[in-house]
């Protein structure tokens, strides 16, 4: 029996589906091709051998005896048995792109019952394949971008197209911006759509490597501002206040211990006991001195560098050509003591 009616008496008598993968021969057969074997025979040996293969599952090896077999000899009963080994493959859309062209190379046959036969196994497992074929539809790529999915170009955007089921990865990317990657699943007979989101710009990795990582909170400087003086003006500032403080602590404490010195002594002459409270008093009366006149030489020094730094709009360079410029002196001179500062502001 030729290959051509074969097919047809198994398709007639199990349906399409079951017919396609019933083998005519028992398992363990070997064909081989005689020699001097016309084209049309060797293509029904490895339609044969192919018909085996497949119901030992071994459907990858079972299509390319079948196509060994289109390619001898084309046949729209071949055809039909190729598209059911993709199928278990998993690649539904090849196996539906055989059926299709298994039906329009049916529409052609001559013999009118093969053309039935062939025509009505093509249609079954069409509309049975685009029931379970899923459709992707991605959408909101902006102007300029490259989107791959499973890393071949995607250029139907906004189409609902045909894909496999199974795991795929989209990946997005574009001049200047950061990459967008999404894996996903798409099931059988699922309708997924997509829509990308606006990609983020992306920052070169020598700003974010040179951008300051500060110890302790300190304003920013402005866009082309360089601090000559780092925290120096803070920490100066900060210390000045507290001696500051201090000083006026220890002021409230020396006049407590002179009021109590006035209320107690007779005059000017004032009793043993009171030593104690005497020295105490000239102790923090010295002592605020101190911590006054220090206050305010380190505080009046912190503003000055702060001042000095403000004044310092310039690139690097210019600060570094400019350098010894400015100076700052804090002593005694001829008219008293405080702070002298030379140079620009």
């Amino acid at each position: 029996m030729s290959r051509s009616a074969r097919s047809c008496a198994a398709l007639a008598r199990l349906g399409a589906a079951a017919a396609l993968a019933l083998s005519l021969l028992s398992a363990g057969t070997a064909w081989a091709a005689p020699p001097g074997a016309t084209a049309k025979e060797q293509a029904d040996i490895a339609f044969d051998e192919g018909r085996e293969l497949f119901e030992q599952g071994r459907f990858k090896e079972a299509c390319d005896k079948f196509q060994r077999s289109m390619d001898l000899d084309p046949s729209p009963g071949t055809l039909l048995n190729l598209g059911n080994c993709f199928e278990p493959q998993g690649d539904l859309l090849r196996a539906l792109a055989t059926f299709e062209q298994a039906l329009a190379d049916a529409q052609k046959a001559t013999d009118r019952k093969r053309r039935q036969v062939w025509s009505e196994a093509a249609r079954e497992r069409i509309a049975s394949l685009s029931q379970r074929i899923p459709e992707l539809k991605v959408d909101g790529a902006e102007p300029g971008a490259t989107v791959l999915l499973d890393g071949k170009p995607y250029t139907a955007l906004g189409q609902a197209l045909r894909q496999n089921p199974g795991r795929h990865q989209l990946e997005v990317s574009a001049p200047g911006k950061r990459p967008y990657s999404k894996s996903f699943e798409l099931a059988e007979g699922q309708r997924l759509g997509i829509h990308l989101p606006p990609l983020e710009k992306d920052e070169p990795a020598e700003a974010a490597a040179a951008a300051p990582v500060l110890s302790a909170p300190a304003p920013a400087p402005e866009p082309g501002e360089v601090r000559q003086f780092g925290y120096w003006p803070y920490i100066a500032g900060g210390t000045g206040l507290a001696l500051l403080g201090t000083s006026l602590v220890t002021g409230l404490m020396a006049s407590s211990k002179a009021q109590q010195l006035k209320d107690e002594c007779n005059g000017k002459i004032c009793d043993s006991s009171l030593e104690s409270v005497q020295s105490s008093a000239r102790t923090l009366g010295v002592t605020t001195d101190v911590l006054w006149i220090s206050g305010a030489l380190v505080l009046g020094t912190g503003v000055t560098l702060f001042v000095l730094d403000s004044g310092k709009r310039e690139a690097p360079d210019a600060l570094a050509a400019d350098a010894g410029s400015t100076s700052l002196q804090a002593g005694c001179f001829g008219g008293g003591c405080g702070l002298v500062a030379r140079g620009t502001f």
